[in-house]
């Protein structure tokens, strides 16, 4: 018997299952006569109510990667948990499992959202032919991150280099984009992954979601990066199953493409992009402050002078960075700012503009 898996390998855009729903007259007569069943999460009521008894088993769609894995998927079929026990296609006995989308679509196209623009493509493409098709000019683009399970983060000089497409989701790391930040989100959907049985793809994907996390908080040290580079080697070599796998390979890539990015967060304490609120600067423009002093007022650390009619100042060394001041405003005239920093006065001067 085959396991076809419909389980959304991302939550936010579930390919596979938006398939199935497009396709479920198809469906219900292939299950009928294939030796199959189909693997469907156990909120799809609407699936599950018109496909034949017997013909499916619900799973907790709560996780994602991890019912890729055949000996997963194999525990779901009685009744069990699905926790991993090995790499997929290396235990013997274990019913062949496939994609949904392979099932009813074939291998030839592929369904995949670059950011939110759903685009279906050849499964031999390319990253421009994908930014392309999604809109998505290429020249403020860093990289390309293709989600699970080909985890890879493609560079604007490899654009157009082939690739066979089996993600459902490509992210764009844009030129404005906080790429530390960005990883750091893409660990943790791994992380929330781990069966927790495996000492070095728990254990170790914690530690590597904490590194980024400090990072970001600007809690980084320079060691961080070094243990990331003695942790990511091994923890790919001894994880139990390709979640921790390909967590572990996901972070060593990432400092490899992002180095600089992760250097200025845990040595300067800087985001270039001025995304990571811990690690940037505010500051009162001259050419928009009119003095209406409403920033005052949202600073409980007084860290603003200034008073009616005068440009404020922001007192750097007392600003605990919390942004109040840049909600408060009604002008605009807060802003924030990375390793490029506005010219603004070091004391209140009277106002341009009122």
């Amino acid at each position: 018997m085959t396991l076809v898996n419909f389980m959304p390998l991302d939550r936010s855009h579930p390919v596979a299952l938006e398939l199935l729903r497009l396709n479920l007259g198809e469906a219900a007569q292939r299950v009928a006569a294939e030796d199959v069943r189909l693997l469907v999460p156990a909120s799809a009521t609407d699936v599950v109510t018109a496909l034949p008894e017997g013909s499916f088993v619900t799973a907790d769609d709560s996780f994602g990667f991890v019912y890729a894995n055949d000996t997963a998927a194999a525990r779901v079929l009685v009744g069990e948990k699905p926790l991993p026990s090995a790499v997929s296609g290396t235990t013997a006995g274990v019913d062949p499992l496939v994609s949904g989308e392979a099932w009813l679509c074939g291998s030839e196209r592929k369904v995949v959202y670059v950011g939110d623009a759903r685009v279906e493509s050849a499964a031999q493409t390319t990253v421009a032919e994908l930014l392309g098709a999604a809109g998505v000019g290429a020249d403020d683009v860093k990289a390309v991150y293709l989600g699970y399970p080909m985890c890879a983060f493609v560079v604007p000089a490899h654009f157009g280099d082939a690739v066979t497409l089996t993600c459902d989701e490509a992210r764009v790391i844009g030129a404005g984009d906080c790429a530390v930040d960005a990883v750091r989100e893409i660990l943790d959907d791994f992380h929330r992954e781990c069966c927790g049985r495996c000492v070095f793809g728990d254990e170790g994907g914690h530690q590597l979601c904490a590194i980024l996390a400090d990072a970001c908080a600007g809690k980084g040290q320079d060691a961080d990066l070094d243990l990331i580079r003695d942790l990511a080697p091994t923890m790919a070599e001894q994880a139990l199953c390709e979640v921790g796998q390909r967590m572990a390979n996901v972070a060593a890539q990432a400092l490899g493409v992002f180095g600089d990015e992760f250097e200025a967060h845990v040595s300067r304490h800087q985001c270039p992009a001025g995304k990571c609120r811990a690690l940037v600067t505010y500051h009162i423009l001259v050419s928009r402050c009119t003095g209406c002093g409403e920033c005052l007022d949202a600073c409980e650390e007084d860290a603003i002078e200034g008073k009616a009619g005068f440009v404020h100042v922001i007192d750097q060394r007392a600003c605990v960075r919390c942004g109040k001041c840049l909600d408060a405003c009604p002008k605009g005239a807060v802003v924030t700012a990375g390793l490029k920093k506005p010219k603004t006065p070091p004391h209140p001067i009277p106002c341009r503009v009122h």
